[in-house]
């Protein structure tokens, strides 16, 4: 499905701890009504009728605009639409009218677990009216089209209370949120004491973002992404260009990988996708994010290794080389998902020949009911020929013949 990030606007009435929003040295605004129906417009042409997936996000906060309902209402009947918000003008008024413009989603950043950290990470936000505001959305949605799903922001301002986060979310009646790891959002934000992800592996040229999210600003300029805080770096203009002229420059990104210098410098681990395994069963990079930071009173050490196995954990961290029995289990995972993919191939395979088969076996079945139909036929023809008075001439000399034939026979 295709999936664009359209920008409302770049107005914000938070500074929160994680965003540089006051960094960004490109034009601030709202989205005019022109602008989206050109965009919109073009957008629908490219899709061919096709559903499609809006996000009215970006570097500000949604609801600043007073035209979102029109907007989402506009377009929620051929399109999945959704935006990120920091939660401030969910008021009853703006929730009931979300619901009535056919909203599906709105990813509710909530980023602390007391009012002290909630109140650090949120840039001024109260915690209290945060959660009065949750609270309220999640009653007014109930058994409606719109979601709410929660987003948690990782810093070293409030991984320490990841768990206890989570655990007031669910609490609520919220689904298992997401968890974001703070990063340099493209070189943006530096600052040590909030942010320290580990740079991406130079290895990886091509990013997840470019390649499955088109980013529009309010002026309907397409940028590489929502972290090219200073439009630096633009694919084109969707209100004078045609979106398949901007998808083919797309395109070469995907294909040749992105070089630009903030792409160089950016942590974003979505830069590489979520999917840290070639199945699932192993879990999403959500998953193991919240096992880094969560938080267990009596964990064990490897609760699900045999003795050995805990054993020689322990040699290979008393040698400080854990990271080469992490190696080599990743290397006997690749060898599983090899067979495991094997195993797909041939199950695949050999469902293709049943399928086969049991066409062919309702084929011979239909025959089998053609020829039984064939024999009733003939055996009711031959029943009827048989009530004719013809018929009963036509045995009677049949019978004359034979004795004829046998007297004949005997004179001789």
């Amino acid at each position: 499905m295709f999936h664009a990030e359209f920008e409302l606007t770049n107005h914000c009435n938070t500074r929160c701890l994680h965003c540089p929003h006051e960094t960004m040295s490109r034009p601030k605004g709202r989205l005019s009504r022109k602008t989206f129906e050109t965009v919109v417009g073009k957008i629908r042409r490219f899709c061919g009728g096709e559903r499609y997936s809006l996000s009215f996000s970006g570097m500000g906060e949604p609801l600043l605009h007073p035209e979102i309902f029109g907007f989402i209402r506009s377009v929620s009947s051929e399109a999945r639409t959704s935006f990120a918000s920091n939660g401030s003008a969910l008021t009853e008024e703006n929730v009931r009218r979300l619901i009535e413009s056919g909203l599906d989603e709105i990813y509710l950043s909530f980023n602390g677990a007391d009012p002290a950290t909630y109140e650090r990470m949120m840039g001024g936000l109260k915690f209290e009216r945060a959660l009065h505001n949750l609270r309220r959305a999640i009653a007014l949605t109930a058994g409606t089209r719109l979601k709410i799903s929660a987003n948690i922001s990782i810093t070293k301002a409030n991984r320490h209370q990841l768990t206890e986060i989570t655990e007031l979310l669910q609490h609520e009646g919220m689904a298992q949120p997401s968890y974001a790891m703070a990063h340099t959002r493209g070189g943006n934000l530096r600052d040590p004491e909030v942010v320290d992800t580990p740079p991406i592996p130079t290895s990886v040229t091509h990013c997840e973002v470019v390649r499955n999210t088109l980013f529009i600003d309010w002026r309907g300029k397409v940028l590489i992404c929502d972290h090219d805080l200073h439009a630096e770096h633009t694919l084109g203009d969707l209100v004078d260009e045609s979106l398949e002229t901007i998808q083919e420059r797309r395109q070469k990104l995907i294909d040749q990988g992105v070089h630009f210098k903030i792409c160089g410098i950016c942590s974003d681990v979505l830069k590489m996708g979520t999917d840290l395994f070639t199945d699932l069963r192993s879990g999403t990079l959500r998953d193991w994010i919240y096992d880094v930071y969560r938080k267990d009173k009596e964990e064990a050490l490897l609760p699900d290794g045999t003795p050995n196995q805990v054993w020689l954990y322990k040699l290979y961290e008393k040698e400080n080389r854990v990271h080469r029995m992490v190696n080599g289990l990743l290397k006997r995972n690749k060898l599983l998902e090899a067979e495991f993919h094997e195993a797909q191939e041939t199950i695949t395979r050999l469902n293709r020949q049943a399928r086969a088969s049991a066409a062919r076996v309702e084929e011979l079945a239909q025959l089998a009911l053609e020829r039984e139909s064939r024999i009733h036929d003939l055996d009711a023809e031959r029943k009827k020929n048989r009530s004719f008075k013809t018929w009963k001439l036509v045995r009677c000399e049949a019978i004359t013949r034979r004795w004829w034939t046998k007297l004949k026979a005997s004179r001789l």
